[in-house]
């Protein structure tokens, strides 16, 4: 941890050069439970009695300013980020569980607390994504800046403060990293803070401006992301250069065991996810970490669960030069069927797809394909055929926005299922052998994917056209154990149906329960 700001008669309890303006006179202190009593004069004494290093301490350093000013107590471990932030010259990186509470608490009150105490001085503050600064950060202000005064003596704009001693913070968005030089500290104390939200997301050219313009405190958070970057070598290659923190989910009272439980249950203990999500821990993808492991599996064949019925559900993955066409059929809870050929001639295939569906007495909304590559055409030629399947783009929009695509969240979300036993899987050597040989990927947000195939062929691996298609079967139609399994067999639901409960889930998953958006 680097050493903190040294105190001497030439410096305040701050470490800057002049003793910053309190926050009083301009504004007055809001009534607070926590806030120290006035202490009078001890009775029988004839001594003036002395301001203690603690009430002094309460009056000015900016871990006692939410409290004080804002009427909120922090948890303790914002109060450590913040005390370490209150000195001249700190560098403070803190990774934190999702929705911890470090820009709606630890931001906010940095940014206030140091518009009022300094004159003339700025803060400047961005982030990986824009709307983090417009949609958590000065909302948050906002709020504080009404606590405080009622908005008296502020000047707040969609991403700028000023205060009535001519401090300023401002806001913008980190997409070009030539926004973030030029900043210097200003005003007689020589002050300028610099604060990084979702620091992961933000690429090294951003914090290499903002150390060219020398901050006098600076302030970098996120939760965690891919093994790799400014952010991550603050904590690892850099690390005697800052005070670093680290905050789990479980060192923030507001998220509740049930929540907690709740997501370690859906994404699993051992999800890259959880363990950034939950843990506050950086995702390194360097090694050997598959999507699905071996032992996960083979506990899922030795100990199959029991046969449950429910919707029926098939998957084609189309092929493309030399690799297979598969078709799998799940039914309820079991793969039931797995067929796949090689045929280079389109029209054959869609024949032999066509006699597939009659035979086990498949309708169009039974049935799901990926429509990437060749898989566009085969879709339109099936539905020229009466058949309008599902249509499954690999590479679109996942329903849950911590994957990088569509194909990703399949691909988890099925391995999951089968880690858990919740699906009875076919005997096939070739399907085994796929499922447990293609390794996670972590995108420098944190998103979840999957190594690409492409990747995957030079490390002798061919397609995993089979592992596609059965997790495909056990990841649509709602997935096994989804939400979707309600519906009986005798009560079909239509596809508009389908779709709005998709959209629904899409915008319920989007924001947990219990997840502060604020950071």
């Amino acid at each position: 941890m680097r050493k903190k700001a040294e105190k001497s008669g030439e410096t305040d309890h701050h470490g800057d050069a002049t003793t910053p303006l309190p926050p009083v006179g301009a504004i007055a202190a809001p009534p607070s439970k926590s806030a120290p009593a006035k202490r009078g004069r001890p009775k029988g004494s004839k001594n003036k009695p002395k301001a203690s290093k603690e009430a002094v301490s309460k009056e000015y350093d900016l871990q006692w300013f939410p409290e004080r000013w804002m009427g909120q107590s922090p948890y303790p471990w914002q109060f450590n980020v913040l005390e370490a932030l209150n000195y001249k010259e700190s560098r403070v990186a803190l990774k934190a569980a999702n929705g911890s509470g470090k820009t709606s608490m630890v931001a906010a009150s940095a940014v206030l607390w140091h518009v009022v105490n300094f004159p003339d001085s700025l803060c400047v503050c961005t982030a990986g994504v824009f709307r983090q600064i417009e949609a958590a950060l000065w909302p948050s202000i906002k709020r504080g800046v009404q606590t405080m005064t009622g908005g008296e003596g502020f000047e707040v704009t969609q991403s700028g403060l000023r205060f009535v001693n001519g401090a300023r913070a401002i806001g913008f968005s980190a997409s070009d990293p030539h926004k973030a030089e030029g900043w210097h500290r200003q005003g007689p104390t020589d002050n300028l803070m610099f604060i990084v939200d979702e620091a992961k997301a933000c690429e090294d050219g951003i914090f290499h401006a903002m150390e060219r313009c020398q901050p006098s405190r600076i302030l970098i958070m996120s939760s965690p992301g891919a093994a790799a970057g400014y952010f991550y070598e603050a904590f690892t290659k850099h690390r005697e250069r800052w005070d670093t923190f680290t905050v789990t989910a479980f060192d923030c009272p507001h998220l509740t065991k049930d929540w907690i439980d709740e997501q370690i249950s859906t994404y699993g203990e051992k999800s890259p996810l959880i363990r950034s999500m939950i843990y506050g821990e950086f995702v390194d993808d360097s090694e050997d970490g598959v999507v699905l492991g071996l032992r996960e599996l083979e506990g899922c064949l030795q100990e199959p669960p029991e046969r449950k019925d429910g919707m029926r559900v098939a998957f084609v993955d189309f092929a493309a030069g030399g690799d297979e066409t598969v078709f799998c059929l799940r039914e309820g809870n079991e793969i039931t069927q797995l067929e796949t050929w090689k045929e280079r001639d389109t029209n054959k295939t869609i024949g032999r797809l066509i006699n597939l569906f009659d035979r086990h007495g498949l309708v169009a909304d039974e049935i799901y394909g990926d429509e990437g590559g060749l898989g566009l055409p085969m879709c339109d030629a099936l539905a020229e055929s009466g058949f309008s399947i599902h249509r499954v783009n690999f590479g679109g929009k996942p329903f849950d926005g911590r994957y990088q695509n569509r194909g990703s969240e399949m691909w988890h979300t099925a391995a999951r299922a089968i880690a858990n036993k919740e699906v009875r899987l076919i005997d096939d050597q070739k399907l085994q052998q796929q499922l447990v040989t293609r390794r996670v990927e972590v995108s420098r947000t944190g998103k979840l994917g999957l190594e690409a195939k492409d990747k995957m062929k030079t490390r002798g691996l061919a397609s995993p056209d089979r592992a596609d298609a059965v997790l495909g079967a056990i990841a649509c139609g709602g997935g096994v154990g989804g939400s979707w399994e309600r519906y009986s067999s005798f009560s079909k639901p239509s596809l508009s149906e389908l779709m709005e409960d998709a959209q629904l889930l899409a915008e319920e998953s989007s924001l947990p329960s219990g997840m502060d958006v604020g950071g």
